[in-house]
């Protein structure tokens, strides 16, 4: 049983579960150790309370089920368990596509062996024509993501993961970013998972095997961020915005005006600033390690909007409901939402079809 990470992504303590559950902390420990087994009918409370379905949370196969397959910057985080969280939550998301008559998607594959800026740059020029936003700011990335067909989900992740990938072509892609990230930082992560999808096709390894090691001197990680942060800001607008400040030091009020209009951090604009030469690496990393030395390494100042509901998941929901395609009780499984919010939302979807 697998109940340890599935209350841990969940966010529940031992005490507080124990309560719903109507045992105590140390019963809720033993579980989790193995020492001892919770009956069925607490197996089913667990499951009700985390979200989780039965047979993913007693770790019975789905012989059904596609192998997802998966590539983790962070390989040890990525544990059986949360595979088979992950793994359901994707292939759920691919039934209900199936029932709406809607084919799964890839972004189209482009191998890159070594990191090749020319060619990640020109690469970055495509990804931004096929979302269609020619040189406008992004916006909401994770929308834009979803409405290409992509399977993208805000998932509560360990703080020290940004998200993964994984796909098969039965299910297509599906992008996992940290729920409890900035905003900046999930837009970030989407495109860089993306970029992994793009480039490292072949890199995705099958749940049993051993995840790829990697860090930021790889050559893999290098082309994925310079991916990301060049579809975030593309080489003309940084020039159209920057040229002014050409090998000057950048002011702080300009770095956030250009995160508030482009939903990237300022980290992300310095550092494409340095790669195309408006400023030296040197001072992109020294102006960097300015903002870290006053906020952190991980935040900065000037919160921006979090991104809307991913709403494509539950527009096919409803619509599967809608046409009795499925029960209000596997689109609340589907959905994460308890029974009586399906149906109070169904009644909404239901009145205004009719109005």
């Amino acid at each position: 049983m697998i109940l340890r990470e599935v209350r841990e992504l969940a966010g529940v303590g031992q005490e507080s579960l124990g309560e719903q559950v109507g045992v105590t902390r140390q019963t809720i420990a033993a579980w989790e150790r193995g020492d001892r087994e919770p009956s069925m009918q607490q197996v089913i409370k667990l499951c009700r309370i985390l979200n989780v379905p039965i047979d993913v949370m007693l770790g019975t196969d789905n012989e059904a089920e596609p192998v997802l397959l998966f590539r983790a910057d962070a390989a040890e985080t990525l544990s059986p368990g949360l595979k088979k969280v992950l793994t359901r939550k994707a292939c759920d998301y691919a039934e209900i596509e199936k029932l709406a008559g809607t084919l799964p998607n890839l972004p189209v594959s482009r191998p890159l062996a070594t990191f090749d800026a020319h060619m990640v740059e020109q690469v970055a020029h495509e990804v931004r024509d096929w979302l269609g936003v020619e040189d406008a700011p992004l916006g909401d990335v994770l929308s834009l993501l979803e409405g290409k067909g992509l399977k993208v989900f805000l998932q509560k992740l360990p703080n020290s993961v940004s998200g993964f990938s994984a796909y098969t072509d039965e299910v297509g892609g599906a992008i996992f970013v940290n729920a409890d990230h900035r905003t900046e930082r999930q837009y970030f992560t989407a495109l860089h998972e993306l970029s992994h999808l793009i480039f490292h096709r072949k890199e995705y390894q099958a749940p049993a095997t051993t995840s790829v090691k990697v860090g930021r001197s790889d050559p893999r990680e290098q082309a994925a961020n310079f991916l990301a942060g060049a579809v975030l800001l593309p080489r003309n607008m940084v020039e159209a915005e920057l040229h002014p400040y050409r090998n000057r030091w950048l002011p702080f009020s300009l770095l956030g005006d250009i995160k508030r209009r482009y939903s990237v951090s300022m980290r992300t604009v310095l550092v494409r600033a340095g790669q195309l030469g408006i400023i030296s690496s040197r001072q992109s990393f020294q102006q960097i390690a300015k903002i870290n030395e006053k906020y952190g390494k991980e935040d900065e100042p000037i919160n921006l909007t979090p991104p809307d509901s991913l709403r494509r998941l539950d527009r096919l929901v409803y619509q599967a409901l809608i046409e009795e395609k499925i029960t209000t009780s596997k689109a609340a499984e589907v959905l994460g939402e308890p029974v009586h919010a399906i149906r109070t939302e169904l009644n909404k979807w239901l009145s205004e079809e009719l109005s």
